[in-house]
């Protein structure tokens, strides 16, 4: 198992370097020395400061996930635990989720087990999120994406219209469903296959992690707290891009743009999104006008100020969760 974590990590660390390479392999540093003395960053703490009550939404929602397990955790302590989580994530992808219910289980006792399965609901919502995020700003924003892509890659422009992406979009809903369908019936199926038997478990897990909702009391807050949390993102890569003079000129979808590709570019197995946020979000900026070098400068602004806010904040949470645990011990 320690060769096998091993060699995960320097996988992931090896696709990050890989990328952050590409991406600066043509930078020219003066230029972007030049760029961040012009920087407004009273917009990069307006950034910070949204990306931190984000962070404290969701540790509210994660609350009201925990409530039929733990009638009264402060969210205080859910915040110290997230943010912990997200320090993890940033030397090992993933190791977040672990992380913040070890932490959980050490200041309040209860099972690791037993909440990984109430992140795995969080995770699986805020998915399908992501999905209807990345879905609208396609739809919204199709004719500007194809043009690009075709005068890019050299094709002929074959989609006239938004219906036809519609109807694209719907097949993939529908053979979604169907695969969920499916994914009952296999789960169902009897097998001695270690492998088959460690996919249905997975599998198993999502889906009672999903239908777990049903035990949720306080819907109204989950459901504002989720809102917020995905309004706060928008905003907070929003924000920034006032900060910049070349990006200050772009508009409300470009925003959604930039969360959509910066929500998969952070979905990547490396950490803290290394190299594919600058990578992703420098691409899709080009759609905009915005050249490569500016692009990725905005990027590096914008991904830096959060990987400093989660250092900060994230290393605090570890001490004053040491300081609990020691005091409670």
């Amino acid at each position: 198992m320690k060769i096998k974590s091993v060699l995960q990590y320097s996988t992931s660390l090896i696709i990050a370097l890989v990328l952050l390479f590409y991406a600066f392999k043509n930078v020219d540093f003066n230029n972007f020395l030049t760029k961040a003395s012009e920087v407004k960053y009273s917009w990069v703490i307006l950034s910070i400061l949204l990306s931190l009550l984000s962070h404290w939404l969701r540790a509210y929602r994660w609350n009201i996930l925990l409530e039929p397990i733990q009638q009264n955790l402060s969210t205080g302590r859910t915040f110290l635990a997230v943010m912990t989580g997200y320090l993890a994530n940033l030397a090992f992808p993933r190791l977040g989720e672990v992380t913040r219910c070890a932490v959980l289980k050490k200041t309040e006792g209860i099972s690791a087990s037993t909440s990984f399965g109430t992140v795995i609901t969080e995770r699986l919502i805020d998915f399908f999120i992501l999905l209807s995020i990345i879905t609208i700003d396609l739809i919204v924003e199709f004719d500007r994406v194809f043009n690009f892509v075709s005068d890019t890659l050299g094709f002929q422009r074959v989609i006239e219209n938004k219906f036809l992406t519609i109807g694209i979009l719907a097949f993939f809903v529908i053979s979604g469903i169907i695969g969920f369908l499916v994914i009952r019936a296999f789960l169902k199926k009897e097998t001695q296959n270690q492998f088959l038997l460690k996919i249905q478990e997975f599998a198993q897990k999502l889906i009672e992690g999903l239908f777990s909702l049903r035990k949720i009391k306080n819907i109204y807050g989950f459901a504002f707290s989720t809102i917020g949390i995905w309004v706060l993102y928008y905003l907070m890569s929003y924000v920034i891009v006032f900060a910049v003079d070349e990006t200050s000129s772009l508009g409300f979808f470009a925003g959604l743009t930039i969360l959509s590709a910066g929500g998969l570019a952070m979905a990547a197995p490396v950490q803290g999104g290394v190299g594919t946020y600058h990578t992703f979000v420098t691409a899709i900026l080009l759609l905009y006008g915005i050249d490569g070098q500016t692009g990725l400068f905005f990027a590096t602004l914008l991904h830096t100020s959060q990987i400093f806010s989660i250092a900060l904040f994230g290393g605090l949470s570890v001490l004053i969760t040491a300081f609990i645990y020691k005091k409670k011990s």
